[in-house]
């Protein structure tokens, strides 16, 4: 009986996740994916005169999107040919002031580039302390994921071997970062991973989902949390703990995550 009661726990902890996380729709949502239409709900209302940087921008939707809220937008591509828009190459510094943005925007890129730490530390070059950036990569730590790596060696987002024609210039997805890994590089660059929002989920992902949400959180938790002695690390750690046990990261195809400039402390 207490089993049964711990995976009827488990699929309303889920659930409720779902709900929390879906948001309000978004005109012409039918024709924006799941994860655009997850990151522009997570945006917050523009301040006066609001600034947004939206990098590499691909077909413009998540640009549109901005625009229709009230953000001032500026759109990036590596070789920009779009009326407006700014040429911006993520092996080099982005062409920006210091803290010059209200809100940074970038989706399912940061898997592409081959030095993630770099482009988190310009994004927070580029943000105005306190404020926002929203970034989407293939989450592959959801449970389906797992399982697949399980039996294959390899994660969403990756889940066969790249052809060997290629190389890290080419720009193919070829490094996909668990959140917990992208936690602690954000952290390093002075950003704090503050939410999660809601990306598509599929039928497989309901059904594991409940089947390993409890030993999932108990090791998790014996993972992060317990004999943790540092003060700040155990704070950090029960955070992180947060979000790895969340119903997004265990059931989306895609993190949809929003981190927060920190102001620098004075020594």
């Amino acid at each position: 009986m207490r089993l049964v009661w711990g995976f009827w726990g488990a699929y309303t902890f889920l659930q409720s996740g779902a709900d929390r996380s879906s948001g309000g729709s978004l005109n012409g949502g039918a024709l924006m994916s799941a994860r655009i239409r997850g990151a522009i709900e997570m945006a917050p209302a523009p301040p006066p005169d609001g600034r947004a940087l939206d990098i590499s921008a691909g077909d413009g939707a998540s640009t549109r999107a901005l625009r229709a809220r009230g953000w001032r937008v500026v759109a990036t591509e590596r070789r920009a040919t779009a009326r407006g828009w700014v040429s911006a190459d993520l092996h080099d510094a982005l062409p920006f002031r210091d803290a010059s943005f209200d809100l940074v925007m970038m989706l399912e890129v940061i898997e592409h580039v081959s030095d993630i730490p770099r482009v988190f530390s310009e994004i927070a070059r580029v943000l105005k302390p306190g404020a926002i950036a929203i970034l989407s990569t293939p989450n592959r730590l959801n449970v389906t994921s797992r399982i697949h790596y399980l039996l294959s060696g390899f994660y969403k987002g990756r889940r066969a071997p790249l052809p060997y024609r290629y190389t890290i210039d080419d720009g193919r997805n070829w490094h996909v970062m668990g959140l917990n890994d992208l936690h602690w590089i954000a952290h390093g660059a002075g950003l704090r991973l503050e939410a999660l929002g809601r990306s598509r989920r599929k039928l497989r992902a309901w059904i594991y989902a409940p089947l390993f949400y409890l030993p999932i959180k108990g090791f998790s938790w014996y993972l992060y949390v317990r004999g943790i002695e540092d003060p700040e690390q155990r704070r950090i750690n029960r955070d992180l703990y947060r979000l790895m046990t969340s119903a997004p990261l265990l059931m989306d195809e895609n993190l949809v995550m929003l981190f927060r400039k920190l102001p620098k402390i004075q020594s």
